[in-house]
């Protein structure tokens, strides 16, 4: 539906005037929506799968997962991952990442979903509940947040 209106006002737009320059269609969508169930698999996990973990889609290409960190100061390591941390599917921290494997809360990072062994890890200031998204609007590029719930 929203590929439809997006092309009906492209047509609109080109018709009115040749001058517009419109963007491109697929520079306006994501490139491609995740065609399977994502999980947050970590130390807390033992590193399965688990549905209280899974991912949820809460916009178009921003998954978000639920997490509850109880030990302030724990170093809590973890990765985006399919059931079977397949190829394409198992996102950890990108090695262009000057921080590395650290999150900082609120701070976006990039995200290497073809990564065997580099997986994120956080450190909590106080226990509680936090947010973990993934946002696949650059499909090859996604990015990952930790944010206080």
């Amino acid at each position: 539906m929203k590929r439809i209106l997006i092309l009906a006002v492209v047509s609109l737009l080109t018709a009115c005037s040749s001058q517009i320059q419109v963007p491109s269609i697929d520079n306006i969508l994501p490139s491609k929506e995740l065609d399977r169930s994502m999980y947050l698999r970590g130390d807390f996990t033992l590193w399965d799968a688990e549905p209280q973990y899974q991912f949820q889609q809460v916009a178009p290409a921003l998954y978000q997962a639920y997490v509850t960190f109880s030990t302030p100061g724990k170093v809590y390591e973890f990765k985006v991952a399919d059931t079977d941390f397949s190829e394409g599917y198992n996102c950890g921290y990108s090695d262009l990442e000057p921080a590395g494997q650290a999150l900082v809360l609120g701070k976006a990072v990039a995200a290497d979903c073809n990564t065997l062994y580099n997986y994120f890890s956080f450190t909590p200031a106080i226990k509680g509940s936090y947010i973990v998204s993934i946002d696949y609007t650059d499909y090859d590029q996604p990015k990952l947040t930790i944010t206080k719930k």
